[in-house]
Order: C-alpha cells, then structure tokens, then sequence
C-alpha cells in the first residue's frame, strides 16, 4: 500500500506573527479593563460609605441598592472581559502553531466580543429614559420629583463631580474601541490568503498514483506500429501474459491499465511467451 499522504505547509507568513501579537494585546487590553472596573466598583462603594455617614438617616433599601447595582454592573463589564482575556490567551500559542481550530476559536471569541458589547450596551437601556428628560418639553410625572427630592442620600452620593469618574468613563471607552479594532485586524490578517494556505495546507500531489496490482500495458515494450508512445520507459511483463505485474508490484506513473492486454497484441502471437522445445525431442525426418 502507498504510504499516507503528507501536506505541505508553507513557511509561516508574516500575517499570522502580526496577528499573534495583536491577539496578545488584545488579551491586555481586556485585563486592563477589568482591573478599571473592579477599581471603579471600589471606588463607588466608598463614595456610598461617604454619603452614608453624611447621611445617618438613610433609607436602607435605597443604600442596599446602590450596593448591588454597582456590584451588578462590575459583574456586567468584569467577568466578559476576564473570559474573553483568557479565552484569547489559551488560543494564541496554537494560532502561532498553526492550529486552524484554535483560528476558529479566535474568530467565535472576535463574535462573541461584538455581541458583548451590545448587550452591555443594552443593559444601560435604563437610563435612556431618565437622561432624555431633561431633554423633553414636557415634564417628567411629579412623583419622580418628590421621591427625587426627597431622597437626600441620592443628593449627598451624586452631588459634586468626581475627578476619578472624569478619568474612568474616557479610559473605558477608549479601551473598548481599542480591543474592537485589535481584533477586527486579528481576524482580517488570519482570514487573508497567504493564512488561510498555512493553516489548511494543500496535499501533496504524489498520492495521485496510489500502488495497486492491475494489468499493466506498458505501450512501447511490445505494441504494435500505431501504439508507440515515445518517452515512456519499458516494463517488464508479468508471468504468463505480457503486461501483467506481480501482485503487490506499484504501477509507475506513465503506463496505461489495460483490462486485457492480449487485445493490443500484433495478430498471430500468443498472449504467454513462446514454449522451449525440449532437449531429449526426437530430431525430424532428415
């Protein structure tokens, strides 16, 4: 049998280095802003600590949940950005390798980032309302104003502004954007071409005469005038009949598989060589 085949794979393009290394920031951008968020999560419990204390009276229900709304909303934009980190990380060694199921891995992860987004997106869908009515001829219903005014920890925790909040919105965004166009490069430079050729590599074409035993015509040992075929190289003939190959003996490339060889012979020859005559045959008559 003819050994299995081999592919040939191309020397790695430089598309796949770069896109490797953009993966490997992407991974730290995102590690980034999940440290940016667990800060900002910290950072926000002690602003409801402050207004706690400056507030003695507070309604309970109100601070219990200004708690889990910032701890909802760390968990929100944390934990994707920690899976999409790690998910990242774990596929860029074989990406390099020349994995094309961890390429696959790194297209799924570039999806699943957009689809992040937008649902982040849509979880502050809450607030379109409460920030579109200033915006609004009409006023908002009076009970938002009274249980607004009323509320005096929600003026002691949202009053003045704060330089960490002026800091942390702009770095978020840029940081976003940031790993969106990094991987939008990642997935355009392993989709190109010269990639594609490197992670699927074609197969090598000298399985296409595959070894077998059949009935060889090799055209130019013994055809008759009209059948010659210059270049191609004799074979010898199998046992018997002219053509036939041992068993287990490859066919080269070249020779024509006949089914019946003795159809091509010259006519008055036989298909098996000619018999000997015996040394002890009585001599004739003189």
């Amino acid at each position: 049998m003819s050994p299995p085949a081999t592919a040939i794979r191309p020397p790695r393009p430089a598309t796949v280095t770069i896109a490797f290394w953009l993966q490997i920031a992407v991974v730290l951008v995102l590690l980034g802003l999940a440290a940016l968020v667990a800060v900002e999560a910290v950072h926000f419990d002690s602003q409801i600590d402050r207004a706690v204390r400056l507030v003695p009276d507070a309604d309970p229900s109100e601070v219990a949940g200004e708690r889990q709304g910032n701890v909802a909303m760390a968990l929100i934009f944390g934990v994707p950005a920690v899976l999409l980190a790690v998910w990242l990380a774990v596929t860029a060694a074989p990406v390099r390798r020349g994995a094309n199921v961890a390429r696959i891995l790194v297209f799924v992860a570039s999806g699943a980032q957009l689809l992040v987004c937008f649902a982040q997106c849509c979880s502050g869908g809450f607030l379109v309302p409460l920030l579109t009515a200033a915006e609004m001829e009409t006023d908002p219903p009076a009970e938002w104003d009274e249980e607004w005014e009323s509320s005096t920890f929600f003026d002691t925790l949202y009053a003045g502004t704060d330089p960490w909040d002026d800091l942390f919105f702009p770095a978020a965004g840029l940081g976003v954007l940031t790993v969106l166009t990094l991987s939008t490069a990642v997935v355009l430079l392993l989709a190109l071409p010269p990639a594609n050729r490197w992670f699927v590599p074609a197969t090598a074409p000298a399985e296409a005469h595959p070894a077998t035993t059949a009935w060889a015509f090799p055209v130019p040992s013994y055809a008759p005038t009209g059948y010659d075929y210059p270049g191609l190289p004799p074979m010898p003939p199998g046992p018997g009949v002219p053509g036939l190959l041992p068993p287990g003996q490859p066919v080269p490339p070249g020779y024509l598989i006949c089914p019946d060889p003795a159809a091509h012979l010259a006519p008055g020859t036989t298909a098996g060589p000619p018999a000997a005559a015996p040394d002890d045959a009585p001599d004739g008559p003189r």
